[in-house]
């Protein structure tokens, strides 16, 4: 296979760390383009049913079940309105994240290992990868995980409307103004994990789901670049890139 030139690999590598930084954010900020990638999955998820709350649990007491999960893997598909919808998958264990997607037929792998205080952007089919800067990667992705997303939701005093079923999951409703705009976030009961988000701004309704929800123990080689990589260094002058001068 022919090697992309470092300026493409360069530039590919920025739109990797910027894509997962919406991805990470979960959606919030409904203007922003988003590169076409294929997704299998249709976008919507029927609500199946609308209903009483089903026990006295508080709402602090359902985010608090999120805490507790310490490994996951689950897909994202975030829609925004007039875009084509974004799917990525997400390995989560601790402080390490592994986020999976394509975009404009390359296949890229952000790794973001906090116990090592590395993180990289790989490209499988070149068998190649760049080394970010730890901090700016996390800065990027504003270093929320899905677990974190529905956890920073209390700051905004949401208001319960009710519980609703979606794809098989009982989920408490809340609605609240977050800094993008209107917000509503459908919270699985029975693990405190986000199942969907609504944000709706002047240009539209844009939403994530969470979906193929696993609670599995990943392995720890999953946050690491396999061996043999080629890593290589982002040169200086493309606008943007970590070392940019």
């Amino acid at each position: 296979m022919m090697k992309m030139n470092i300026k493409t690999f360069g530039i590919l590598a920025l739109l990797a760390v910027l894509i997962v930084g919406v991805v990470l954010i979960s959606g919030c900020g409904g203007a922003s383009e988003k590169p076409e990638t294929p997704t299998e999955r249709p976008v919507t998820q029927p609500i199946e049913e609308t209903t009483t709350p089903p026990s006295d649990e508080s709402l602090s007491d359902v985010l608090a079940k999120a805490v507790g999960i310490g490994s996951v893997k689950y897909d994202m598909v975030i829609t925004i309105p007039g875009e084509p919808s974004v799917t990525s998958t997400v390995w989560m264990k601790g402080h390490n994240m592994r986020t999976e997607m394509t975009v404009e037929g390359q296949t890229m792998i952000m790794i973001m290992n906090g116990d090592k205080q590395e993180a990289y952007t790989y490209f499988p089919d070149e068998n190649m990868a760049t080394k970010i800067d730890f901090s700016q990667a996390t800065e990027s992705a504003t270093e929320k995980s899905a677990t974190e997303e529905v956890g920073s939701i209390e700051a905004y005093n949401p208001t319960g409307i009710g519980t609703e079923t979606i794809d098989g999951k009982l989920c408490t409703v809340v609605e609240y103004a977050s800094p993008e705009g209107k917000a509503k976030m459908w919270i699985w009961l029975e693990h405190g994990f986000p199942i969907r988000t609504e944000i709706t701004t002047p240009e539209g309704t844009g939403r994530t789901d969470w979906r193929n929800i696993e609670f599995v123990d990943i392995p720890d080689n999953m946050f690491e670049l396999p061996a043999g990589v080629e890593i290589m260094e982002i040169p200086a002058g493309i606008p943007g890139m970590p070392g940019d001068v």
